[in-house]
């Protein structure tokens, strides 16, 4: 009985001891090594510390306030729809069916020069988090967001990555087809998704590139002098509170 009572303890003791790492892991220095991971930061509409391969338009606004743009959220007493602790700004990137519109991406390049001992000496994990909604979630539109992150060698050379796709019929509108949208005359509060990926980091790697792509890649459109409506020919994707994190497992 007594080693019974004993092999008890010491087992709920090694799973406490795990469930204790899983949920504060060591992290290699900061837990979130973004810059300017909410959009907080930005210049006419562009979030500092992030590059793109597009130049900045007037279809796309980068960045947005909460509260301020039609069809998105606001700070009254029904909050629904926002993410935690949501800051001020989103990134908000906007495709539509015209040709220098239809894709737009923005990136970022975390050095990991500080974790090169650890990552040949343990196995070192990515904790990827980052929350995301969009305006039309209608199921014909055909839009996509592809999240990436690249794990990159003294060299550039890609050694692994983590992959992310959303589409329009992932998201719902959380007050579709209730007085207060009936109200308003068309749906507005749109709601953001936590994605959470964890993948283990490749001992070679020396940065790692967040990549953020969304487009619009519809082939044949309706006919311009046929009825048409907003939500068939764009859309805009939202995200806010982006962070990668690396820890020893």
């Amino acid at each position: 009985m007594r080693k019974l009572i004993l092999l008890y303890f010491l087992t709920m003791s090694m799973f406490m001891v795990g469930q204790t790492k899983q949920e504060n892991p060591s992290w290699i220095g900061k837990s979130n090594r973004i810059l300017n991971p909410g959009a907080e930061s930005n210049n006419d509409g562009a979030p500092l510390n992030w590059k793109s391969d597009f130049s900045l338009g007037a279809e796309s606004n980068w960045v947005s306030e909460y509260g301020v743009t039609s069809h998105e959220w606001n700070h009254g007493a029904k909050k629904l729809g926002l993410p935690n602790n949501p800051g001020n700004n989103y990134f908000r990137l906007t495709v539509n069916k015209n040709e220098e519109t239809r894709k737009l991406n923005i990136f970022q390049s975390i050095s990991l020069g500080d974790a090169q001992i650890a990552l040949q000496k343990d196995t070192v994990m990515a904790d990827f988090q980052f929350w995301s909604g969009i305006t039309y979630p209608n199921k014909t539109n055909c839009a996509l967001a592809e999240v990436k992150v690249f794990f990159k060698d003294v060299g550039g050379k890609t050694l692994d990555s983590i992959y992310v796709k959303r589409v329009p019929s992932e998201f719902r509108d959380l007050d579709e087809g209730t007085p207060e949208a009936e109200e308003r005359g068309f749906n507005v509060m749109h709601e953001m998704v936590l994605t959470k990926k964890t993948h283990q980091v490749p001992r070679e790697t020396q940065t790692a590139l967040l990549h953020i792509q969304c487009e619009f890649p519809c082939a044949k459109f309706i006919d311009e002098e046929e009825d048409e409506t907003e939500g068939e020919l764009s859309n805009t994707f939202f995200f806010d509170n982006l962070s990668l994190g690396f820890y020893k497992k």
